[in-house]
């Protein structure tokens, strides 16, 4: 799944969190990352965990927009 952030300074910050929770996660350039959960039993629960941990990275970083692309 691609989330976009828009300050690039925060996308290693993005990724740090993601892989301390044991997500797969990629930066691709342009403030994108790619994310993914091998073992979620489906991709519905894989995109509801991607969300929640994004959700839960925004309350820590207010003032950055992003969002899940696909």
């Amino acid at each position: 799944m691609l989330i976009r952030i828009d300050d690039t300074d925060l996308v290693e910050d993005l990724c740090a969190h993601y892989r301390r929770s044991g997500f797969l996660i990629e930066a691709v350039g342009g403030g994108m990352v790619e994310v993914g959960r091998q073992d979620a039993p489906t991709r519905e629960q894989e995109r509801y965990e991607v969300l929640l941990h994004l959700r839960i990275w925004q309350v820590t970083h207010p003032e950055t927009e992003c969002g899940l692309l696909q």
